[in-house]
């Protein structure tokens, strides 16, 4: 996936990658390595990022954007 500087880091598109697959909040927390916190900053910036108010317009747009 290719995304703008603007957009999202590499951190985001990873876990973006694992939203997609469905994976729960504490799943994406235990492969990544981050605390549940850290993980909650990285989607609330997505969201902000992407303009989604919610996690499934988050959803949404990211698989309007080619994540899988």
């Amino acid at each position: 996936m290719e995304f703008k500087n603007e957009e999202l880091i590499g951190r985001e598109i990873e876990i973006a990658g694992l939203l997609m697959q469905q994976f729960s909040v504490n799943q994406i927390a235990e492969r990544t390595g981050l605390s549940k916190k850290m993980l909650a900053a990285h989607i609330k910036n997505m969201m902000q990022k992407l303009k989604a108010e919610d996690m499934s317009i988050l959803i949404k747009v990211l698989k309007s954007k080619g994540i899988s």
